[in-house]
């Protein structure tokens, strides 16, 4: 039964590694998995990021502060803000509920061509992967233009997910018809 429960994190062997840990529970403590991918490496690596087994190389460090506005600066010596000035914490972040809005109709029409009635529960999901999807292709979200031009691109990519999902054997994600 043991096995079953989260292994609770050890403690950093360095500064930088407690930094590292730092911002991952700045952001709302996501998934280390979903982190990892994020960043563009594996879970391993960002636990031995994490952990101060290894150090991270200047391509990553650029990500953490292209992706979340980390302070490179703060993150490799302590010294300064961790966000970045003009980046805020993420967790201010404010989204514009007509974009989600729109995201929202967009998934359901998407489910509906493909045959399937989801709950909404898998809908808010599917609209929230849309957002970071699309967070990383247009650095302003406030800009309409580049969203319009973003957002058929991602809904294809969804739709086409679906439709695979759909076509594989057992997944039970067959339409009735």
């Amino acid at each position: 039964m043991g096995e079953l429960l989260a292994k609770p994190e050890s403690e950093p062997k360095t500064l930088l590694g407690g930094r590292i840990r730092d911002v991952r529970r700045a952001l709302g403590d996501p998934d280390r998995t979903e982190f990892a991918d994020s960043l563009g490496i594996s879970k391993n690596t960002l636990a031995y990021y994490e952990r101060g087994e290894r150090t991270p190389d200047a391509m990553t460090l650029a990500i953490y502060n292209e992706r979340f506005g980390i302070n490179i600066n703060w993150l490799a010596t302590g010294k300064g803000d961790m966000f970045a000035p003009g980046h805020g914490n993420m967790a201010t972040l404010q989204i514009d509920p007509d974009l989600m809005e729109r995201l929202h109709d967009r998934v359901s029409a998407i489910f509906g061509e493909v045959g399937q009635k989801p709950p909404q529960r898998r809908i808010a999901r599917e609209v929230a992967y849309l957002y970071n999807e699309l967070a990383k292709v247009v650095r302003d979200m406030g800009d309409k233009e580049m969203l319009d031009a973003a957002l058929p691109m991602l809904t294809l990519e969804f739709k086409r997910k679906l439709e695979r999902a759909a076509a594989e054997p057992g997944t039970g994600k067959r339409s009735a018809s």
